[in-house]
């Protein structure tokens, strides 16, 4: 275990795309996946990449002898408030392998996320997460996200969630409802 700690002392973190991921690397990224998220639900991970939907974009972190330990999804995804659209990335399946969480990994992917985006002229990233964890990241809560949801029944409606939200322009997030099309990643 101690090794594992010098090997990563300075990790690098790497862009993949969701196109280049080949049969080796879906295992590994589905493996990561299913040793961090243990809910009954996250049991879709043994058999695919994704919670709900798939996305474009990752990136991961490997350790010394190729084995992922580190990963972060992001959506491109549009949200509406007072008849404007604005560009969002929306981080999800963040996760670190137990044995290399308290280093910073995830932060240090996040600068990274957040310079994609803002170079790819993204509004804000958001994520559903603890604020605890994404403060530190420039995340804040906010309570006024509504986005489509089906019911237990199969009718669709809409639900509102909190999110946490990252701007990544001059731009503020909207006081109003801010709407996002499709289910919450």
């Amino acid at each position: 275990m101690e090794s594992n700690r010098i090997e990563l002392e300075n990790p690098q973190v790497e862009y993949l795309a969701d196109s280049s991921v080949d049969e080796a690397v879906d295992a590994q990224i589905r493996k990561l996946l299913t040793t961090c998220f243990t809910k009954p639900e996250d049991v879709v991970f043994r058999d695919r990449r994704y919670f709900i939907e798939p996305y474009p974009h990752r990136w991961v972190i490997w350790d010394m002898q190729g084995s992922l330990v580190a990963h972060i999804g992001v959506h491109e995804k549009t949200v509406e408030a007072d008849a404007r659209h604005f560009r969002i990335g929306g981080i999800c399946e963040v996760c670190v392998h137990p044995d290399f969480r308290g280093r910073g990994f995830v932060r240090k992917m996040l600068v990274c996320v957040h310079d994609w985006l803002v170079r790819n002229e993204f509004d804000f990233a958001i994520l559903f997460g603890d604020p605890r964890i994404y403060g530190s990241s420039g995340y804040v809560q906010k309570d006024n996200l509504i986005h489509d949801d089906a019911t237990a029944t199969g009718k669709s409606g809409t639900s509102q969630s909190p999110v946490m939200v990252r701007p990544l322009t001059e731009t503020s997030w909207p006081g109003g409802p801010v709407y996002l099309p499709g289910p919450k990643f």
